[in-house]
């Protein structure tokens, strides 16, 4: 019954709960569980609203027409999750969504906003040089379609990974910059703003990091989980880098010495470049040095 609660609660499932309108022939009806008791919801079939309204109705039915009904709606949820598995697996990865307190910038009360140092905003800076990728000094959407087929074109990255990764960094664009049109050109201080916004809103700070799980795949050509310095180089050339950068950088941020970074530490510091102001922090050295600010 607990997977039956979980489809009610998920939106995307009730918009298509008339799926198995066709099976639960019970008056039009579907039978779950809340908190222990048995409940009804009427479809409202007859009265030509859409499945998205489900309304509860009094009359009850067997044991047995419940039974039915639960088998009905776990094959249902069980189908509709499938084609998200890979897209999960990318972003399970990854560390926790959640901000630990480490990441919040030392020395500020809870509720104060990310983003307010000079520190934070010099990594941004340092980020949309690298996002620019023709140097004009603005960001486009073609930079973010050239920056994902640096990556693509290592061949590492499976072809639905591919697909998956294009999309995501679709929606990044669209939810934080706007529409794709060729006038839509975000400079420095532009993406500062959009960025000191993603950072202090919740739903985009939890998908902030969404991503780094494909730079990551995208480079690791072994497909072992994790990368060696000269993967890491791989990293860095399609930021346009240089290996002597990398070299660096990775020096800096593998704290353990073991020569290898996982997905989970990879997407971690990140994660954590953009969240923390903290300058003791090594992944102040993740994308590469920092620009001189200005």
């Amino acid at each position: 019954m607990h997977s039956i609660r979980k489809i009610y609660a998920n939106p995307n499932l009730i918009r298509n709960f008339g799926a198995v309108r066709g099976v639960c022939a019970m008056n039009n009806a579907a039978t779950t569980a809340v908190d222990g008791k048995k409940a009804l919801w009427s479809t409202n079939k007859e009265s030509g609203h859409n499945y998205s309204t489900i309304a509860p109705i009094t009359n009850y039915t067997t044991t047995d027409s419940v039974q039915k009904v639960n088998n009905v709606l776990m094959r249902f949820y069980s189908k509709s999750t499938k084609s998200t598995k890979h897209h999960r697996e990318y972003i399970s990865d990854s560390d926790s969504d959640s901000d630990s307190d480490d990441e919040r910038p030392k020395g500020k009360g809870k509720g104060k906003l990310t983003g307010e140092s000079e520190f934070w905003r010099r990594k941004m800076r340092t980020l949309h040089s690298l996002l620019d990728v023709n140097k004009d000094g603005v960001i486009s959407y073609d930079d973010f379609q050239v920056l994902a087929e640096n990556f693509v074109a290592l061949g590492h990255l499976k072809p639905d990974a591919e697909v998956e990764f294009r999309e995501v960094l679709k929606t990044i664009w669209e939810t934080q910059f706007g529409e794709i049109t060729p006038y839509n050109l975000i400079n420095a201080e532009q993406y500062l703003t959009e960025m000191h916004n993603a950072v202090n809103d919740k739903s985009q700070r939890e998908r902030i990091h969404a991503f780094l799980p494909y730079l990551f795949k995208g480079v690791d050509k072994d497909h072992s989980g994790f990368i060696s310095l000269t993967e890491y180089k791989l990293f860095f050339k399609c930021l346009g880098l240089t290996p002597e950068d990398a070299a660096v950088s990775f020096a800096v941020i593998d704290k353990n010495g073991d020569g290898k970074l996982s997905i989970k530490e990879f997407v971690k510091l990140g994660r954590e470049y953009f969240l923390t102001e903290d300058e003791k922090r090594v992944s102040r050295m993740f994308w590469g040095p920092l620009i001189n600010d200005h």
